[in-house]
């Protein structure tokens, strides 16, 4: 399944196929499960990650990235942690994770 758009919420969210787009969701935990694709920028308390994100993270609590995950682009959080395995291409600044992303950083990930 793929889906394309803008998501928010107050719920916790698990990710098992494609999304295109933006995922907001400031008091909730997102999980990319190991099948899970996400282009998008994402914008979550917390954030694990098994399968792949390509995008910018801000993580206001924890980030994980679990053996096998995939992540390419920028990422902001208060905590890191990442397991053998796990790749990370990008920048890490864990001084700037509530600064809410611009809407032309939203918009470059939906090209």
């Amino acid at each position: 399944m793929k889906i394309h758009g803008e998501f928010s919420g107050t719920d916790d969210l698990f990710i098992d196929g494609e999304i295109d787009g933006s995922i907001r969701l400031k008091a909730a935990r997102l999980t990319v499960r190991a099948e899970g694709r996400v282009r998008a920028t994402v914008i979550a308390q917390d954030v694990v990650v098994f399968g792949h994100i390509e995008g910018e993270i801000r993580a206001t609590g924890r980030l994980e990235l679990r053996a096998g995950a995939v992540v390419s682009g920028n990422v902001f959080a208060a905590r890191l942690s990442m397991e053998e395995g796990a790749v990370l291409r990008g920048a890490v600044d864990p001084a700037l994770p509530t600064e809410p992303a611009t809407s032309e950083q939203l918009e470059s990930t939906q090209a």
